[in-house]
């Protein structure tokens, strides 16, 4: 592999990737939950319905094999445990949310879950919250730089169950909690957004009523909106000057689309955007732009993107972004470092997940068997995408072709086939690493001294 040594400084702009996409392995366990560590650790997690049933973590290597399988060893016969969701932190532990039930023909919730732990499966820490028997649940986790880690749930506050937010450090300590007192509705997601703050949404538990509020890391309320009209459960995202965008439902009697809006730093609604497309997630990108994820309209499956500017004028829009196939069950929004945006999803035979790349074009849908649906997934900063559902998979790019970008930290980049190299610059003593049968440089490849290029370490493939 030729590669050119020279002094050049460059613009850091994102990585111009074309790519399609394999299964290269797919096994046991499944999951409901999944998170990847900074070492490419991947964990996954399921739960036993049967009195005294267990969440069991497991986790693998990058290629798949099982490393080891964690239980707590629940022994209270009348209650079982079920995982809502894994996070991992700067020190590649593994945390697990979960809900305990309590009885099992109709059970009921009974308390709220948090555990850690290590990257050999010890059990760190473990905390039933608030009481043995408040009614409350999980939804989902998020963890900060700092490793602490913030719940998202129902709970008993001083006005009843209502959405709870609880912050715990590193070592499983309570740091603060707060409970909804504006009636946004039963939790349903939460994020961090791009400013360095929490933002919750919420839906009624009857109507079509959505709600949200915006948190700082140490728990005080920036603003609140309740009653939001919404025919589907909607979502939101923040950039990094405080505004925040909201997907709703279009409330007509036919032919119902979806309306984006965006409020300020305190709440207040700067414009409000109505499309044909049934949209119903939103994320931001580095580049302060809304990407909306969703339906092609009302009465159709599939799967549809749209990008907005942040003067609400649509940049692009791709109404058939799974290409032949009709995906259903949409799940999870994520955006990656360059902006490409992928979609979890199902059709009647496969767990999906769908991707669309930074300009709009089609990028790949990866296909799974064996599940209806994708139950949660992640990706890794090599460009691969792990999945999990009734097995957990990894979905990796066949060919791949980047180009006209600067590397200016350690990366990897992997494919099954081939990489094609363009226009590649590496500066700040950063090391790439490339794992394929195959790497080819069609134009030059520049770096910088200090930096370095690694093919195939330790014969990886």
């Amino acid at each position: 592999m030729p590669l050119v040594c020279t002094m050049l400084l460059l613009i850091i702009i994102p990585f111009q990737i074309i790519a399609q996409v394999n299964v290269t392995w797919s096994n046991y366990p499944g999951g409901v939950a999944l998170a990847t560590d900074q070492q490419h650790g991947i964990f996954s997690a399921n739960w036993d319905y049967n009195p005294g049933g267990d969440i069991t973590l497991t986790k693998r290597s990058c290629n798949g094999n099982v490393l080891w399988n964690a239980t707590y060893n629940n022994t209270d016969n009348t209650r079982h445990e079920v995982v809502t969701w894994l996070e991992t932190d700067s020190q590649n532990n593994c945390l697990v949310s979960g809900t305990i039930r309590s009885g099992y023909s109709n059970p009921v919730n009974a308390a709220s879950l948090l555990m850690k732990y290590d990257g050999n499966g010890n059990l760190l820490w473990r905390h039933v919250f608030e009481s043995s028997f408040e009614g409350s649940y999980t939804t989902k986790i998020l963890v900060d730089n700092d490793n602490n880690i913030y719940v998202l749930g129902l709970g008993t506050g001083p006005n009843g169950q209502v959405t709870r937010v609880k912050k715990f450090n590193a070592n499983g300590v309570a740091i603060w909690t707060y409970y909804d007192t504006n009636g946004i509705g039963a939790p349903k997601n939460f994020k961090f957004t791009r400013d360095g703050f929490l933002l919750v949404s919420g839906r009624g538990i009857t109507g079509i009523i959505n709600g949200y509020f915006k948190l700082s890391l140490a728990g005080n309320l920036i603003w609140s909106k309740a009653g939001i009209i919404s025919p589907t459960v909607g979502d939101a995202s923040g950039d990094s000057f405080g505004n925040t965008y909201i997907i709703k439902g279009e409330n007509v009697p036919s032919n119902a689309g979806s309306i984006l809006e965006k409020f300020d730093q305190n709440g207040v609604l700067i414009w409000s955007r109505t499309n044909t497309m049934a949209g119903n997630k939103v994320e931001t990108g580095t580049d302060n732009h809304p990407i909306i994820s969703g339906f092609p309209n009302s009465g159709t499956a599939g799967a549809a993107f749209m990008k907005y500017n942040s003067s609400g004028s649509v940049l692009w829009q791709n109404l058939n972004a799974d290409g032949p196939e009709t995906l259903l069950l949409h799940g999870i929004l994520k955006l990656d470092a360059a902006n490409n945006a992928y979609l979890s999803a199902g059709n009647l035979f496969y767990m999906t997940v769908c991707k669309i790349n930074s300009d709009g074009t089609y990028g790949w849908v990866g296909l799974v068997s064996g599940s209806n649906s994708a139950k949660s997934f992640t990706i890794f900063s090599n460009n691969s995408v792990y999945i999990t559902g009734t097995t957990t998979a990894k979905l990796l790019p066949h060919n791949l072709s980047v180009g006209n970008t600067v590397i200016s930290q350690n990366t990897t980049i992997e494919a099954t086939n081939n990489i094609q190299l363009s226009n590649i610059t590496l500066t700040n003593s950063s090391q790439l690493i490339l794992i394929s049968p195959n790497v080819d440089v069609a134009n030059s490849v520049i770096i910088e001294p200090g930096s370095t290029v690694l093919l195939n370490p330790g014969g990886s493939n």
